[in-house]
């Protein structure tokens, strides 16, 4: 997954992770997506490397890689 591969889901998701480490709750209040689609494109992008779960229960996340730093 690269930048082109990227939706505007993805794009928010990410920009939020920039902060810091953030829950899914979180990352469906601050993105403005459902929490329907956060859930489908965090797979998404912990399958491709770029996120991960630090702590599973509470299923808080942090930026591994972000893609769009990729073409630069």
């Amino acid at each position: 997954m690269d930048e082109d591969d990227l939706r505007p889901a993805d794009e928010a998701i990410l920009d939020v992770l920039q902060d810091g480490r953030a829950t899914k709750g979180m990352l469906v209040d601050e993105s403005g997506y459902s929490r329907n689609t956060v859930y489908n494109r965090l797979e998404v992008l912990e399958a491709a490397g770029h996120v991960r779960v630090v702590h599973e229960s509470t299923r808080l996340f942090e930026l591994v890689n972000d893609p769009r730093d990729d073409s630069q």
